[in-house]
């Protein structure tokens, strides 16, 4: 009988997970080897989707992949946000995240996910201001004759979004200013805007990228900015603060994440192609026609300004008593 067999089985079994092939090495070394998706949790045609869009195609060119842009929306960015935390974490599924991850756990306190544990950040993509306008078919100028007429009845005004900086402000307005604007929440702003042009609601709160098309095509008339300071291409337009209104400003922001799972490396690479993207003289003309500049930088950064604002906007939301529509 050989008495050395279990004492040389045990030494074998020791030795199997050196001598397993390093699968998960390889996955990330050869990353990517087939099509990206980028989870856009709005509507087509919006201010993220077109981010998306612009940025995945150049990153995909960059990588010699194809990138897909899959809209889910619905939930006020619940429904393609959920999608994201629960997908596998290797990379191919990226999350195009925006303000709605702050507000929503404010707005929402019963999320199937924890953005804050559930994912990770990857690139920021953009942070700014939101512009209210008036179809020009309405017969208000100014900020102040909307004002007047919100305070008399009840003003709809429609936003790309529930927990967007469009949602926040207009119930800003109502609670520190006394107006009565009514929230109308679309999925994304390309419907919102189109009612608005159709006159089926008032007033908009929506991003400079998405409104300044409208605008420009004598649609739509900007009577204020959201933003801290006034905004490129709308240098003639006040900005909240600037008309005695500064409880209603805000920004906000947008970015990549991915799963909480997706490897360190894979992460650093994803940051790597999307700042270079990023930096091409084609993506920064696509930003600038839209009035945004491209943020960029290391992801720490950015998943400090989600926890940042995550941490502002929640205590105020739920002081407001705002609850999810």
């Amino acid at each position: 009988m050989n008495h050395d067999l279990p004492r040389r089985n045990m030494l074998v079994a020791g030795l199997a997970p050196l001598l397993l092939p390093r699968t998960g090495a390889a996955q990330v070394s050869d990353f990517p080897n087939r099509p990206l998706r980028i989870v856009v949790p709005s509507a087509a045609g919006g201010v993220s989707d077109a981010y998306a869009r612009t940025l995945g195609k150049a990153a995909g060119d960059l990588l010699g992949q194809s990138v897909v842009v899959d809209n889910k929306p619905g939930g006020g960015s619940v429904i393609g946000t959920d999608a994201v935390a629960k997908a596998k974490g290797d990379g191919y599924t990226i999350l195009m995240g925006s303000l709605p991850m702050s507000t929503n756990p404010g707005l929402m306190p019963r999320l199937p996910y924890d953005v804050l544990k559930d994912l990770r950040p990857v690139m920021q993509v953009s942070g700014q201001g939101f512009v209210m306008s008036v179809s020009t078919k309405q017969p208000y100028k100014t900020l102040a004759e909307v004002l007047a007429a919100a305070r008399q009845r009840d003003t709809p005004y429609a936003s790309p979004g529930i927990g967007t900086v469009g949602h926040l402000s207009g119930l800003m307005f109502n609670v520190e200013y006394g107006t009565k604007f009514v929230h109308i929440a679309y999925r994304g702003s390309a419907p919102a805007i189109q009612d608005v042009i159709a006159g089926q609601v008032g007033v908009i709160i929506d991003p400079v990228g998405t409104t300044t098309a409208a605008v420009q095509g004598g649609h739509l008339r900007p009577v204020a900015v959201t933003n801290p300071t006034r905004l490129p291409g709308f240098e003639n337009v006040p900005t909240f603060r600037e008309l005695g209104f500064p409880a209603a400003e805000a920004v906000a922001y947008s970015g990549f994440l991915v799963p909480a799972s997706t490897p360190d490396a894979i992460v650093k690479k994803l940051n790597a192609v999307f700042n270079q993207a990023a930096r091409l003289p084609e993506v920064k003309a696509a930003f600038d026609r839209m009035h945004v500049p491209v943020v960029g930088g290391p992801p720490e950064v950015f998943g400090n300004l989600i926890r940042n604002e995550t941490e502002r906007w929640v205590p105020v939301i739920k002081r407001l008593g705002l609850k999810a529509e």
